[in-house]
């Protein structure tokens, strides 16, 4: 058996396996034995008739295909022994095709493997990108001390016409072309004027209701709303069972000290713990915006090298985790791009423009780990799980768990791990180095 690697420098890998008379032979004879074991011939048992007798009733391509199919479970498994960068071909299925050599009497099997993403970069530290953290003002400050009032706010009921930001608890059945349509229709709904829940012109109409007032409302939906009803006039009776208007706590003192998020027992304690908080998350920000930028920049002169497999089978990837994320929902594929506005089409078009995005950061950041000598070690490993003690109990726990379903596997879910662990040394390696 000869066997030979060939980089398509397509993100492909092509392993040439060929196998002469010498190969083969003894294989054949095998699958010839256990296919006469099946055969019936007249006046014996079956399996029993002599070999060159039962071989008259066994056609050709069956043995064709025993044979390839032996050789493929005999050398699958070693196909990339010896193959100095085994470590960079994906996880996927390889393609295969066979032909025969007539003058050599030789078969050859061309298995097509896939690529990791591969990224050649110029230049990953150095690149002087700066991005200054917003400053955190008194005036921020107020702001968020006015949201968290607003979470601890009461719904006080009135008598008086509803204002924007008062709720509405409201009947409505939708109408177009006089019949009622799917999902137009609800009872004792919660709105709040003002949220832009509803389709454009509900809510303003709303406005000056009172509770036990009963308003019809036609509007037109919007050109790019849901297909069944875009562009079409509506009617909607609604019937108003309650008016709502939102009482703010008075921020004090006993305000504060109140804040379930924040251990404060004054309003100044909290306006310092608040500024803290906005002050890291401006800080945080700043820092995200940085290394996204600093990936951009790289990005501009790396050669990045994506299969189009690889990118098909990752899309494939991104379609089944969204469906599952619907599903959840109770809708299927259909229901869930009516509801988003999208066509199949444009649902696979938008996985496969998400499936190159991630490509090509993993591909930076797999250049930039070797470039940078960055790795994870178990102490690493060990740290993100809250100590060695911790870790090892998981260890533990997880292989337990394997036992129980043959689907999980610990070792996959800890290259997990480390592949975020070594995302976020990146990360760190970028920010600091730029």
């Amino acid at each position: 058996m000869e066997k030979v690697f060939h980089d398509n420098n397509d993100g492909t890998l092509n392993v040439s396996v060929t196998y002469l008379p010498a190969d083969y032979n003894p294989i054949v004879t095998k699958v010839m034995d256990n296919l006469v074991k099946n055969v019936t011939v007249s006046g014996f048992r079956k399996g029993k008739a002599p070999k060159d007798v039962a071989m008259r009733y066994v056609k050709s391509e069956d043995v064709y295909n025993g044979m390839i199919n032996k050789l493929i479970d005999k050398d699958f498994a070693t196909l990339l022994d010896g193959y100095e960068n085994a470590s960079d071909v994906a996880n996927v299925q390889p393609s295969l095709s066979v032909s025969s050599d007539e003058k050599k009497n030789a078969y050859n099997l061309i298995y097509t493997f896939v690529f990791l993403p591969k990224a050649e970069i110029e230049k990953f530290s150095g690149l002087g990108i700066e991005v200054k953290a917003k400053s955190v003002t008194a005036k921020d400050v107020d702001e968020e001390i006015k949201k968290l009032a607003t979470d601890a706010a009461e719904l006080v009921p009135s008598s008086e016409g509803a204002e924007q930001g008062d709720h509405v608890i409201i009947d409505f059945t939708g109408y177009v072309d006089g019949k009622e349509f799917d999902g137009g229709s609800a009872k004792d709904y919660e709105l709040t004027l003002g949220s832009h829940a509803f389709v454009p012109g509900f809510e303003e109409k709303l406005i000056g209701v009172k509770e036990g007032e009963k308003r019809t409302i036609e509007l037109t939906f919007p050109k790019d709303y849901l297909a069944s009803l875009a562009s079409k006039d509506a009617k909607f009776s609604v019937s108003v069972k309650a008016v709502k208007k939102v009482v703010l706590p008075e921020v004090n003192d006993e305000f504060a000290s109140s804040v379930p998020s924040y251990k404060v027992k004054t309003l100044e304690e909290l306006k310092k713990e608040v500024k803290a908080k906005l002050t890291k998350n401006a800080k945080d920000t700043a820092r995200n915006e940085k290394i996204s930028k600093v990936f951009s920049e790289i990005e501009k002169k790396a050669k990045i090298v994506v299969s189009d497999k690889y990118l098909e089978v990752l899309s494939k990837q991104v379609e089944e985790n969204t469906l599952g994320q619907v599903r959840q929902y109770g809708m299927n594929l259909n229901e869930y791009l009516s509801v988003v506005g999208l066509t199949q089409k444009q649902f696979h078009e938008n996985a496969l423009t998400q499936a190159k995005a991630e490509a090509t950061r993993f591909a930076l950041v797999r250049a930039i780990t070797k470039g940078a000598s960055l790795e994870v070690s178990e102490d690493d490993l060990a740290n993100a799980f809250g100590g060695k003690e911790k870790y090892e109990s998981l260890i533990k726990a997880g292989k337990e768990q394997e036992k129980k379903n043959s689907n999980f596997s610990m070792n996959a879910y800890l290259d997990n791990m480390r592949n975020n662990l070594l995302e976020q040394k990146v990360n760190d390696y970028l920010f600091e180095n730029n």
